[in-house]
């Protein structure tokens, strides 16, 4: 007898079948793909044809759009919401061209934004709100860490970058790793960062669990390396939250906490020791503080988000709310003569970009998904059976939203990039996974059982208690 599926708002007919083998590749791989962006070539050039990215999203987003719009998936409020922000984009944005700056400008930025969204997507169709699909993206957001991890280590040995452009200047300790700009890649390893414990979290065995809490020491290092204010205060806030939620998902599991804890602060000392052995490691701790010495230059930087900020709004108001259409931010910026900007014509803020360019059209879809990603997060409430595994979708989804939102504050220009986007579709997944498993009043939840993954063990994909006691003996 096949099990039933966990309802949707009581309608179990809205429960998508498990992803197949194909669609579980395209996840594993996607969140690699998205954080090598335009380095996702055989040799790491841009200039390297074909963008192994950009050739899966074209394959892919077809059918991704074709699972959204199925009958049982359309009913479900968050790929509801989310296709409802795609096809308002898809509409809005090639509009704004009538009335742009620079319509080639704005062609080619609408193009790019068009790839970077298809990430998201992507993931959300593909893992189909399901248990295997979830596991097998935090797979995927891992490994993608290590690559770009890899990179940013070769950066720190060598003294070179990916692009000879990049926003690093003179010192050889930073790093960007493939994002341009070292706040852009602070950003990224912020939202890596839940993914990280996660799978720590849900891992059986002791050796994977010890390797996460190596990744975890990689994860500080190169958070300093980037030497980004954003980068270090979100590590302040993230840090303690994610050792909160260690913890408390310990205890609903009734597993000992002190030994985990104790392995993770011994793997801390030995990796932190070890970096400071080396030559690179040295000079990025050396710098340890250096990004929140009071200096001429950086009140310059602090000045000039503000302007950019308050430049957006103004283009935002004095367009009637409509924007001044795409690509128009950087053209006007160039012109604008009433603040200084520093000769810096980039936003500094993509809501604000959003804004000034494209207006509430665009604004108001985007902001409807992140409101109703939060209150399914907070107000959905889980059977006993299944209290331990929305704890750590409810973890992962708020981090992951708070990591959305850091990003798009503070990086310099991330519309164009697949992980921001990629970011909100995970986060739409796993929502839609919460959603199902935690039914409105009055719906009585069910087990659902997933059809099997290549990465992730069937003990871990059924539902019940037996899922949730991840690393309690057999019986």
């Amino acid at each position: 007898m096949t099990p039933l599926t966990a309802p949707d708002s009581g309608d179990t007919s809205a429960s998508p079948p498990e992803p197949g083998k194909v669609r579980l590749l395209l996840l594993a791989l996607l969140p690699v793909l998205a954080a090598l962006g335009a380095y996702a070539t055989i040799d790491l050039s841009p200039a390297t044809f074909p963008n192994l990215y950009r050739v899966v999203v074209v394959l892919a987003v077809v059918p991704a759009f074709l699972l959204l719009v199925r009958p049982r998936t359309a009913t479900v409020v968050v790929p509801r919401l989310f296709m409802w922000l795609a096809v308002t984009w898809a509409l809005w944005l090639p509009v704004s061209l009538f009335w742009t700056v620079d319509a080639d400008t704005g062609l080619r930025k609408i193009g790019s934004i068009a790839y970077a969204f298809a990430a998201g997507l992507c993931v959300l169709a593909f893992s189909g709100g399901s248990r295997t699909g979830v596991a097998t993206l935090r797979l995927g957001w891992t490994v993608a860490f290590l690559v770009t991890g890899a990179i940013a280590v070769w950066e720190l040995q060598s003294g070179r970058h990916l692009s000879d452009a990049a926003a690093l200047g003179p010192d050889a300790t930073l790093t960007a790793s493939t994002f341009y700009n070292p706040n852009n890649y602070a950003g990224f390893l912020l939202t890596c960062l839940p993914f990280l414990v996660w799978g720590g979290i849900v891992a059986r065995s002791t050796l994977i669990r010890v390797l996460h809490a190596g990744l975890i020491v990689f994860w500080i290092v190169l958070i300093v390396a980037t030497q980004s204010r954003t980068g270090f205060l979100g590590a302040l806030v993230v840090g303690p939250v994610a050792v909160w939620w260690f913890g408390r998902a310990a205890s609903l599991r009734q597993r000992p906490v002190a030994v985990p804890v104790l392995v993770l602060g011994l793997a801390a000392w030995i990796g932190l020791s070890l970096a400071a052995a080396s030559d690179p490691g040295q000079r990025v701790l050396g710098q340890f503080t250096s990004p929140f010495e009071e200096n001429d230059s950086l009140r310059a930087s602090d000045r000039m988000r503000v302007n950019l900020t308050l430049l957006g709004w103004r283009l935002f108001v004095s367009s009637g709310l409509l924007g001044r259409g795409a690509g128009s931010f950087e053209l006007l910026a160039g012109q604008w003569q009433q603040v200084d900007l520093g000769g810096t014509t980039m936003a500094h803020n993509s809501f604000a970009e959003i804004a000034a360019e494209f207006g509430l059209p665009a604004l108001l879809p985007l902001f409807a998904v992140i409101v109703v990603l939060v209150r399914v997060t907070l107000r959905r409430t889980a059977a006993a059976a299944h209290r331990a595994e929305a704890f750590d979708l409810r973890m992962a989804t708020g981090l992951g939203l708070a990591g959305f939102a850091a990003s798009g504050l503070a990086a310099s220009s991330i519309l164009a990039s697949p992980w921001w986007w990629m970011l909100l579709g995970q986060a739409s997944a796993q929502a839609w996974l919460l959603y199902r498993m935690c039914p409105s009043r009055g719906d009585r939840p069910t087990d659902q059982r997933s059809a099997g993954s290549p990465w992730v063990r069937a003990d871990d994909q059924a539902a019940g208690p037996r899922s949730l006691l991840v690393g309690a003996r057999r019986r």
